[in-house]
């Protein structure tokens, strides 16, 4: 039997990358992924828009540009599939239009119907436009924080 396999969102990865909120269980969300206990997927965008969140912490938040480059050079060591988002766009301009949310926010909703699996995501309009559109939600707090 195969592990389960859920769609990941930008705001749930990044928290495995920088310290925030949900830390704790996205820390257990990807210790179960190292694993092998679940897989998580994602559209390759995701780490586009990894980058960008820490790019701001550079930018804005006089975060180091040392330990940021480090944690960027290391995103293709995270334990994601990655899915090229090209496949997914003519779905998520359908849901995006239907919805009025961000194509790359509902390229995250695309893949996770496609591949007919919940989406962990702690961006609620996301949350919203993923239930309207059939995809079943997994919360970050279903996870136990590693220790």
């Amino acid at each position: 039997m195969s592990a389960p396999r859920y769609v990941v969102d930008t705001s749930v990865v990044v928290q495995y990358l920088v310290e925030d909120d949900n830390t704790p269980q996205v820390t257990g969300l990807f210790a179960a992924c190292f694993d092998s206990e679940i897989s998580l997927w994602a559209p390759d965008y995701c780490l586009v828009e990894c980058t960008n969140v820490l790019w701001k912490r550079v930018v804005f938040d006089d975060h180091s540009l040392e330990t940021t480059n480090q944690i960027v050079a290391n995103l293709d060591r995270l334990p994601l599939t990655t899915i090229p988002a090209i496949r997914l766009l003519s779905r998520a301009m359908l849901i995006g239009t239907a919805q009025r949310l961000a194509i790359y926010d509902c390229l995250f909703i695309a893949l996770a119907e496609e591949l007919d699996c919940p989406l962990i995501t702690v961006d609620r309009k996301q949350a919203v436009a993923a239930e309207a559109a059939g995809v079943d939600l997994k919360a970050i707090a279903d996870f136990t924080p590693a220790s």
